[in-house]
């Protein structure tokens, strides 16, 4: 097998351990290619969000990435994302070219693809809305209970709801990332390796609205849908992970 480097990029309000059970799947099928997962600013051992959420961009993420040393050697490259993590890899997969050879998201978050005046950018629209201009407990409490179902939040442990709190910036700030980055869905036709996009049947009109968009622009784009909502990842990676593996199995084959 040619060697590659797996890169995970976590969903907003979340770290890199979010991928753990799958970094122990990958283990046991590729134990000389082990899952690199990253905390993004604002989460983890990440960096700290050092400006305004409003103008915070993907390149003050990518840019925070290329100063760890993340694509310092040439190794090629899979990238694994969901949600804003999602988003990012596309991102990267647009701007490092043939360095990327397969990408692998669930619900890339990808708001700048919804047209201006579709249900779907209006629905999220409306929670970014909320959180620009809410305490940020319920700012917090909006986007948790939109991704997950009402009073999702109210529901959680204080604790748990302490630490969501204190990133909640960073995920406002993530929404200006996702909302103002200046690609057009036409420009995801610049993805030259395959992508498996992946999608709940539960998930929001938003988060599908968007798959639906970059499914029909991605060149080489096998799409799967997953009995799950979009937090899928977290709340069943035993619905979402096994699919992961298969699709890092049929990339990996097709590289040798």
């Amino acid at each position: 097998m040619q060697h590659v480097r797996i890169l995970a990029f976590h969903s907003s309000q979340s770290h890199s351990g979010q991928w753990r059970a799958l970094q122990q799947d990958i283990h046991h099928h590729w134990p000389d290619s082990p899952l690199e997962g990253l905390d993004l600013i604002g989460y983890g051992q990440g960096p700290v969000l050092d400006k305004l959420a409003a103008d915070f961009r993907f390149d003050d993420e990518i840019a925070a990435l290329q100063a760890t040393g993340t694509f310092a050697d040439d190794t090629p490259l899979v990238l694994i994302g969901h949600s804003y993590g999602g988003a990012l890899a596309l991102r990267l997969a647009r701007e490092l070219g043939d360095r990327v050879v397969g990408v692998i998201v669930y619900e890339p978050v990808a708001f700048h693809v919804l047209p201006a005046a579709h249900p779907a950018r209006s629905e999220i629209v409306a929670i970014a809305k909320t959180m620009d201009t809410s305490s940020l407990s319920q700012a917090c409490a909006a986007f948790v209970d939109y991704w997950n179902q009402p009073g999702y939040f109210a529901a959680l442990p204080p604790r748990l709801q302490r630490a969501m709190i204190t990133q909640q910036r960073k995920v406002s700030a993530d929404f200006h990332a996702l909302f103002d980055e200046p690609a057009r869905a036409e420009d995801y036709a610049e993805i030259a390796c395959p992508v498996w996009l992946l999608h709940g049947n539960q998930s929001p009109l938003s988060s599908r609205t968007v798959a639906d968009i970059l499914a029909a622009h991605v060149p080489v784009c096998h799409r799967i849908t997953v009995d799950a909502g979009h937090m899928g990842p977290l709340t069943h990676p035993e619905r979402v992970n096994p699919h992961l593996v298969q699709a890092l199995h049929t990339l990996l084959a097709g590289l040798d």
